[in-house]
């Protein structure tokens, strides 16, 4: 009952919030679109994945968007996971490039978007896949976002 996940067809969106998370600045509308791209991206990519009760549910595709409040680092990540086939190493090298995609109707924009807004909220974009037991178990796109500075110690 703590999971508050939503369903689509069969795919579940999990969130994973961190409560310790402080709230970032940013452009509200930019940032809403990196989540739906990052979200869609790995719903499109993920699969079924039954053999991991913790992740799955009823066999079904899981998508996961969580939070994590990096308190010694004094960052807030975002990431988003998937239980699909991950990405191959040709796709690492220039997943941020326009028009690399590896779907079939897909522009290759998603990524390169989601870099260009990062970029402009100071954020780090990493890309990476999830292994276990020597395979590949999915995706996850990850941006790290550096607190803004507080007014209080700011150089008067």
């Amino acid at each position: 009952a703590g999971d508050a996940g939503h369903g689509f067809d069969d795919v579940h969106v999990r969130f994973d919030c961190d409560p310790a998370c402080p709230p970032i600045q940013g452009d509200p509308q930019q940032l809403r679109q990196v989540i739906h791209n990052l979200v869609q991206n790995a719903i499109d990519a993920s699969q079924p994945q039954a053999t991991d009760p913790g992740e799955s549910h009823g066999g079904g595709r899981v998508v996961t968007v969580r939070t994590q409040w990096l308190e010694s680092s004094q960052r807030v990540r975002l990431s988003v996971i998937d239980n699909g086939h991950g990405f191959t190493d040709a796709i690492l090298k220039r997943a941020f490039e326009p028009y690399v995609t590896t779907k079939v109707k897909g522009t290759g924009l998603g990524l390169a978007v989601v870099k260009k807004i990062a970029e402009e909220h100071g954020a780090r974009v990493d890309v990476s896949n999830r292994m276990a037991d020597g395979q590949i178990q999915g995706a996850q796109v990850s941006l790290s976002f550096q607190l803004a500075p507080s007014s209080e110690s700011a150089p008067a």
